[in-house]
């Protein structure tokens, strides 16, 4: 039986095609990812909106997997509400399936305050206008962006043609020297082959949506271990204990 140890259900925006590869090549033996698509092809504030509508279906067709966990894996798709609605969407997961959920942005909190950092330089692919929602997000949950960079694509299949060394030269770019940390966002964004050689030149915790998006997949099924070196963060995060069901509406 695949997934045997564990199975994650992605709901993934249409036109990524960089999430899936990432998950697997994270992945620990027994642990398997499966995906339906949420539609998304121009990252704009209004198309992003309209995900919701379209998240309870695609959790229940994925829910049909007999998964462990369902992560919404678009960030921008759950920053976009402003604070508080990545929990938004988490909650409509879980009461649409009966199944954890977690979201994106929600995993990049965690990841942070975990790491115990205020202060990040941020990273991402979207336009200024999106961009300025996150650093708003971000700044409304209690962190500080000492500097940030847009990449100014609208198209999600864009965001999929980026080489993993985009993101690394763009982190080491932006990096300011009050930031404690660097973050880089967007599932769509090849991020986790730079990330360890990213943070041994930087000498700070690195985070991108998609280590952080998987290691708290793996925290919530209970899996205490990742497939390789994918930054400081992960292993804080997977030994975590999953959360209770009486901390669903925190």
């Amino acid at each position: 039986m695949y997934g045997w140890r564990g199975r994650i259900g992605l709901l993934v925006p249409t036109g990524n095609s960089v999430m899936e590869p990432e998950f697997q090549r994270m992945a620990p033996e027994g642990v398997t990812t499966h995906a339906n698509r949420v539609e998304l092809r121009d990252v704009t504030p209004e198309s992003l909106r309209r995900m919701e509508a379209d998240t309870a279906r695609a959790a229940r067709g994925i829910a049909s997997v007999r998964v462990g966990v369902i992560a919404f894996g678009c960030t921008s798709g759950s920053f976009v509400g402003g604070r508080g609605y990545d929990e938004r969407l988490r909650r409509l997961i879980e009461e649409a399936t009966g199944v954890p959920a977690t979201t994106a942005s929600g995993a990049v909190l965690r990841a942070l305050r975990l790491l115990g950092v205020r202060r990040i330089a941020l990273v991402t692919p979207y336009t200024e206008e999106v961009t300025r929602l996150e650093v708003a997000f971000l700044e409304a949950n209690g962190f500080e962006v000492t500097a940030s960079s847009a990449g100014g694509l609208v198209e999600v299949a864009d965001m999929q043609e980026c080489p993993p060394w985009t993101a690394y030269r763009r982190a080491r770019e932006v990096d300011d020297p009050r930031a404690e940390a660097v973050f880089v966002s967007c599932t769509g964004f090849r991020t986790i082959e730079m990330i360890a050689a990213l943070e041994a030149d930087l000498g700070k915790p690195v985070v991108t949506s998609n280590q952080a998006l998987f290691a708290d997949c793996l925290r919530i099924l209970g899996i205490g271990e990742i497939a390789g070196d994918f930054g400081s963060v992960v292993s804080r995060m997977i030994a975590e204990r999953p959360r209770e069901p009486a901390d669903a509406a925190d």
